[in-house]
């Protein structure tokens, strides 16, 4: 229950369904529950895609052991995955596609028109993926609306009354994560989190040693400008959709430290990470930020990764 004591099935969305990408995978279930509670929350269908490579021979065996069977055993597979969804989350409505491309281009055009892709990431398989190419980075880094990657790992709660953590540096692609943190808190009746790092530069640390302490560092100082930007444009957004004083509950966090690390620490307690990237074009696009690079990969929450693809002026 939020603040505005709205139950976040009566929030109704009026943007695009939320598409989850799946192949009978762990890692995949894991994706197709989040989804179904994010579609759920929003008020929006949840479209069930089981991606097949095109170049693929025959099914993959399930977790459980048993052989798909052949080609025609794909609509089934996907029918049963969207009827094990409602069961988990009752009230959503479903719908279901069998796509016969490689899997980050068959995700990349599902996402048109949608408000959010899923997809699953198993942390013990990093390097298997970055060797192969990892469909989370690419899905990420070419995708037309936010990305979440949701991890199976021990102990990560699919639901619970828990927070949205959103990484803030005063960048524009911070900034429309941030405004993606509040969509997600909202419909979810969650808090909402504003988290600033800050590392002290060489000049600092050269003064503090000269001056025998250490002075309140101006990088800190900084840092919390720029908290109350990302606050600030919070509440601009807020008032721009139209949310009455109160319907969502936000704070902010300046934290020495990496980015990496404060939002590492942040993750445990999180009900996902929101991190922005910037844009880029052609094989560069693959590579994205440090920062939602490594979140991808290391994170126990789910993280959505929100690009900005304008140029900075």
């Amino acid at each position: 229950m939020s603040a505005a004591g709205i139950p976040p099935t009566t929030r109704r969305s009026t943007a695009g369904p939320v598409v989850v990408g799946y192949d009978a995978s762990e890692a995949a279930e894991s994706a197709l529950e989040w989804a179904g509670r994010e579609a759920r929350a929003r008020g929006c269908s949840l479209q069930v895609v089981y991606v097949r490579d095109e170049h693929d021979t025959g099914l993959a065996p399930r977790v459980d052991g048993h052989d798909l069977g052949s080609d025609t055993g794909a609509w089934p597979v996907v029918e049963e995955a969207a009827a094990r969804v409602r069961d988990v989350v009752p009230g959503v409505e479903t719908e279901t596609y069998v796509e016969y491309a490689s899997p980050a281009a068959a995700l990349v055009g599902m996402s048109r028109g949608a408000s959010l892709v899923a997809v699953g990431s198993a942390p013990h398989r990093v390097l298997v993926e970055e060797l192969r190419g990892s469909v989370a980075l690419q899905l990420a880094a070419h995708a037309h609306c936010p990305v979440a990657v949701v991890p199976v790992l021990p102990g990560v709660r699919i639901a619970g009354e828990r927070r949205v953590v959103v990484g803030f540096d005063g960048s524009r692609p911070a900034a429309r994560a941030v405004e993606h943190a509040a969509e997600a808190a909202w419909y979810g009746a969650l808090p909402v989190r504003v988290v600033v790092a800050w590392r002290p530069g060489p000049a600092e640390w050269v003064e503090s040693f000269a001056l025998g302490h250490l002075p309140r560092d101006a990088t800190e100082a900084t840092a919390e400008r720029t908290l109350a930007e990302g606050l600030e444009h919070l509440r601009r957004h807020v008032e721009s959709r139209g949310w009455r004083p109160g319907a969502l509950e936000a704070e902010g966090l300046v934290r020495k430290g990496r980015a990496v690390d404060v939002l590492h620490q942040e993750a445990p307690e999180a009900d996902r990470l929101v991190v922005g990237t910037r844009g880029r074009g052609g094989f560069a696009s693959l590579l994205l930020g440090s920062v939602s690079h490594t979140m991808i990969r290391v994170a126990p929450c789910a993280v959505v990764v929100v690009r900005d693809d304008e140029p900075e002026s």
